[in-house]
């Protein structure tokens, strides 16, 4: 147990192992969680089933923030040490995931700490406590900017404290279901006329072969079965691009077999099938949280005739079956495909961000980055320098 304490604020931190006493951490997370707001990513649903399938040979830290005894910021830290650009040393840390690109492919978003509001947040603890952990490079990933003001991070870098680099901003956009309640549960009024256009056309194409119909999970098995369902469609289009797909990753498909199998009783999975007579359009992998639906995952049927849009009709069943259960939000989540902006009434913002731990280090990683972009213009050049660079003599000189 490592223990940092913030007299000016009378803070005590401490570190613990995130998998010995998972009794404690679920105590202590769970009081957390009824003390902040949080999304589905920090759940306990979420987090138990991340920390139960992770290998305990991992770095994965439990921090936990104390005032006269009483937790008021929680959060996990996973730690691993690379040599990035082949050559340098570097020690990663990562918020709630484990800084291991292999095991963080889950990917989570409206990543956050869990703090108590009562409580004065001032970041400098924060940074102050992460600094004593010795790292190189703090990665915050799948940030929202609810997060961002929050701890009051400046993300423009306006401040030359924090050395921090926007790796990626990305939207995440959704659909307030009470705007579509408002319309009468006419959705199409909310859309652009050609996204109308797009969705009743492909839908009366489809129905040539019987009523489209939405068919939810009623059981953890049969979402289970779905869900392989699901792997293959998506695995099929991906390799078609000539990429690997999600669910080549091992461990991320098991990850969510085990999240499944743990909390579809506890209504926090929702597995959908849209299909007619003839044919499967499509299925839709979401996790349901407090009136919040999140799209995570999909696997669709394409067709060659452009007519056929098994994407967009899909996503507007599920949100047209949400909206008559009274849900309150239709999350696509972090990304800017053309579908996501076009279906929703809003959107925020998503951050992945790296701190660096010193300016002479930020300085060096921007050299190097400059460097390989030159020698990628000249592949001989660059063969031959990375053969020097790997070599044993250079590395102990």
């Amino acid at each position: 147990m490592v223990t940092t304490t913030q007299a000016e604020t009378a803070i005590t931190f401490k570190s613990y192992n995130s998998f010995e006493d998972i009794d404690f951490v679920k105590t202590t997370w769970l009081t957390m969680l009824n003390k902040c707001q949080h999304s589905y990513f920090t759940s306990w649903g979420w987090i138990s089933t991340w920390i139960k399938s992770l290998p305990a040979n991992l770095d994965v830290q439990f921090i936990v923030a104390y005032r006269e005894q009483e937790p008021v910021v929680a959060f996990f830290i996973g730690s691993k040490k690379r040599n990035k650009h082949g050559f340098l040393p570097s020690r990663l840390i990562s918020l709630n995931s484990t800084a291991d690109p292999y095991f963080d492919e889950l990917y989570i978003e409206y990543n956050s700490i869990l703090f108590d509001p009562s409580i004065p947040f001032i970041k400098d603890n924060l940074l102050s406590f992460l600094k004593s952990l010795s790292w190189d490079e703090l990665i915050l990933p799948g940030v929202s900017s609810d997060f961002i003001s929050e701890i009051n991070l400046p993300v423009d870098n306006s401040t030359n404290d924090c050395y921090m680099i926007v790796d990626e901003t990305v939207n995440a956009y959704f659909v307030e279901m009470r705007k579509i309640r408002e319309a009468g549960m006419d959705f199409y009024q909310l859309l652009s006329a050609n996204k109308r256009s797009q969705i009743r056309r492909s839908i009366k194409q489809y129905e040539l072969e019987g009523a489209i119909q939405i068919h939810e999970a009623a059981s953890a098995e049969e979402a289970l079965a779905m869900l392989d369902s699901l792997a293959i469609l998506h695995q099929r289009e991906w390799q078609k691009k000539g990429k690997t797909g999600a669910f080549s990753n091992k461990y991320l498909f098991q990850f969510h077999k085990n999240l499944i199998r743990d909390r579809f009783d506890s209504n926090e999975i929702q597995m959908l099938h849209i299909f007619n007579e003839k044919m499967t359009l499509g299925y839709l992998y979401n996790f349901v949280y407090r009136g919040h639906v999140f799209f995570y995952q999909s696997g669709f049927n394409y067709l060659v005739e452009n007519i056929y849009r098994p994407g967009l009709v899909s996503h507007y069943y599920a949100i047209m079956l949400n909206a008559r259960k009274n849900m309150d939000i239709y999350d696509f989540l972090a990304g800017d495909s053309a579908y996501k902006s076009s279906l929703s009434t809003d959107s925020i913002p998503m951050y992945w961000i790296r701190i660096e731990s010193s300016r002479n280090r930020l300085k060096l990683e921007q050299n190097i980055k400059k460097i390989k972009h030159k020698l990628e213009q000249i592949p001989e050049l660059k063969n031959t320098l990375m053969r020097i660079i790997k070599s044993e003599h250079f590395r102990k000189n």
